[in-house]
């Protein structure tokens, strides 16, 4: 992925560009419901959601984890919104839709969306109650947001859970990155992490000025809302991880049945 913070005029655009085939691989996966199955309505999956879409999580981690970041996110992403049960009335439709959509529009405006989650900050770490930025109320339900996430992964997503600091102590908001006119809602995208591995997926420092938010949950209970995202989003790594490994392990395995070593297969030598 690149970052492109301005336009050939200068004006900020604070867009992420990403391979062609990170767009095949979101449209894919969700096609097949990963970032939803667990919200939605039927029978089909009764009593076994979690199971189901752990199951193809695992299989199609084992072609490419690095996408499978929004898709967690966005999936566990409603956990937390059922804090606000009008916010999750209002969200929740629109990110069960089984259509991927990339563009940059406001998000009533889409077929589809996805949804991230901005904790992190450089004072801070894991030690989230550290954090120092700030929201400032503005109307009923409405914040205004400003100040810094150290870390915060696939930046293109249409929204973000936000922990900040509100008059009633830290607190968690829903934080869209479009406005409903199409401006942006004060992201200053820094920079991308240059990172050893999950390369395809973007991994930001970003700035916030001035970003309109509404708050999700009760005030002052930040970490107590996010935690129900960040639970789900955990056991996604734990499957992710054990795809990884199977994947290393089958293509040792691969290699070792066609390396030819000192007249025949590497698999066949006895220290193999």
């Amino acid at each position: 992925p690149k970052l492109r913070t301005h336009d050939r005029q200068g004006r900020r655009i604070d867009l992420v560009e990403f391979h062609p085939a990170y767009h095949a691989l979101m449209r894919r996966s969700v096609a097949n419901g990963l970032h939803s199955s667990v919200w939605e309505n039927g029978d089909a999956e009764i009593g076994r959601r979690h199971q189901v879409r752990a199951a193809r999580f695992y299989l199609t981690a084992e072609l490419e984890t690095g996408h499978l970041c929004p898709i967690t996110m966005t999936s566990a992403s409603l956990a937390a919104l059922m804090a606000s049960p009008k916010l999750f009335r209002e969200w929740a439709p629109r990110v069960t839709t089984r259509k991927y959509d990339q563009s940059q529009k406001p998000p009533v405006e889409k077929t589809g969306l996805t949804l991230g989650m901005g904790m992190t900050e450089k004072q801070g770490g894991t030690d989230v109650r550290a954090n120092v930025t700030r929201a400032e109320r503005v109307g009923s339900g409405f914040y205004r947001l400003t100040g810094h996430k150290w870390f915060m992964s696939a930046p293109m997503s249409d929204a973000f859970l936000v922990l900040a600091q509100a008059p009633e102590g830290l607190s968690c908001f829903l934080v869209p990155r479009v406005l409903g006119d199409g401006s942006g809602n004060g992201f200053r995208f820094q920079r991308l992490k240059d990172k050893l591995g999950n390369r395809s997926n973007a991994s930001s420092e970003v700035e916030f000025v001035n970003a309109i938010g509404e708050m999700v949950g009760e005030p002052g209970a930040g970490v107590k809302t996010i935690m129900d995202m960040v639970t789900l989003t955990r056991l996604d790594c734990a499957v992710a991880s054990s795809a990884i490994m199977r994947a290393g392990l089958a293509e040792a395995i691969h290699h070792a049945r066609h390396r030819q070593v000192f007249g025949t297969n590497l698999i066949e030598q006895p220290l193999i």
